[in-house]
């Protein structure tokens, strides 16, 4: 889900976009971010819990925080969890195009999948691509990015593209698309598709959107909801 920037004329889309993309915050602001998503996989029922932050440490360097957890009611034993933390740089922009490094551990099955050691912990390295800014008259926010991600704990080893597209419709709605592509070793072969609505009151957002599998080893249908809040000096 993910994504968070807030600069620029475009602040009131970036925002929305943390988990991926190149921007950073401002040295000492917060943003976070929790979900809630309620899925359907191969039949099963499942809910899936999500908590992110991200913090500025520097004026170059922001870290990230992520936990997050699935549990299946039905089913004994295949509650999982994950967690994540790194920190991402943004080291080259012309106009409204940035490209952004992140790296630091990961660890987990609800990231890696329940095969291949991928409870223990590991690394991940990622390269983001985007852009952000305004159109027409009215001034509307509009943001894309390319983010591939590689991940390697124990033998887990995965391959993450996540392209996203968002933009705001009229004021203070906004809808947001985006696409990842999931590959690696074991039951890790996943194609996702999701789109959200969000509404902003201020410093808050609430989101609401679908998650739809197309092309993976597992069928798969979720609902989200969200809230993010940024906290800014």
């Amino acid at each position: 889900m993910g994504k968070a920037i807030c600069f620029g004329s475009a602040a009131l889309l970036i925002c929305t976009t943390a988990h991926a993309a190149p921007w950073t915050q401002k040295k000492g602001n917060w943003y976070t971010q929790a979900a809630v998503l309620a899925q359907n996989i191969d039949a099963e029922e499942a809910l899936r819990v999500e908590t992110y932050a991200e913090y500025g440490l520097t004026s170059e360097w922001t870290v990230i925080g992520q936990l997050e957890g699935i549990t299946f009611p039905d089913i004994a034993g295949f509650d999982q969890f994950a967690y994540r933390l790194t920190g991402r740089r943004r080291f080259w922009q012309s106009g409204p195009l940035m490209l952004g490094i992140e790296g630091g551990l990961v660890g987990g099955e609800a990231i890696g999948g329940l095969f291949g050691g991928c409870d223990s912990p590991g690394g991940e390295a990622r390269l983001s691509f985007g852009g952000a800014g305004v159109r027409g008259e009215e001034s509307r926010s509009w943001f894309f990015f390319a983010d591939a991600a590689v991940r390697e704990h124990g033998n887990c080893r995965r391959q993450r593209l996540e392209v996203g597209y968002g933009y705001e419709a009229i004021r203070n709605w906004f809808t947001i698309n985006k696409v990842f592509f999931d590959r690696g070793g074991g039951l890790a072969q996943s194609a996702k598709v999701e789109s959200t609505i969000v509404r902003r009151f201020g410093a808050t957002d609430l989101a609401v959107g679908i998650r739809q599998e197309f092309g993976g080893d597992f069928e798969e249908f979720g609902i989200l909801i969200s809230i993010e809040h940024r906290f800014q000096r």
